[in-house]
């Protein structure tokens, strides 16, 4: 890094004599690790100035790390995630019906006649899947 790079060290370029904690100190190591990563450090080389940075006291220890190495690339933000459809409520609705039905049953001892209605519907959406969109009218090829 520059002389302006080991601003995100926690010092600026006038005073490079500040002490530093163990946050820049981790930082500078995190730093070095992506350049050792991009391949721009050897191994003994990372190890060596890894060392350093944490032996570190100021500032400029670790500007003299990162003078031959080039200056981090701030990630450009990442565009937002689409927003989700809601999540329709009929699988719920279906669900509780069944436990009040199942909670009528065991306690009054009939057998409730409306939840025969509900299981057809239950196996008619189930052929056809929760989740499934429409996706408009059915094109057929001619062969």
């Amino acid at each position: 890094m520059a002389e302006s790079d080991s601003v995100g060290f926690g010092a600026s370029p006038t005073s490079r004599t500040v002490r530093i904690g163990t946050a820049e100190r981790e930082q500078a190591a995190a730093s070095l690790g992506e350049h050792f990563a991009a391949g721009r450090l050897e191994v003994d080389e990372y190890d060596d100035r890894v060392a350093r940075a944490y032996a570190a006291k100021t500032a400029a220890d670790l500007a003299v790390l990162f003078s031959d190495l080039p200056s981090p690339v701030v990630p450009q933000s990442a565009q937002p995630a689409p927003a989700r459809a809601p999540r329709s409520l009929i699988p719920v609705v279906v669900f509780a019906v069944l436990i009040l039905a199942v909670v009528l049953a065991v306690t009054i001892h009939v057998v409730p006649f409306f939840v025969f209605p509900v299981l057809f519907f239950i196996f008619l959406r189930g052929r056809r899947g929760w989740a499934q969109q429409y996706r408009g009218p059915r094109r057929y090829s001619r062969m």
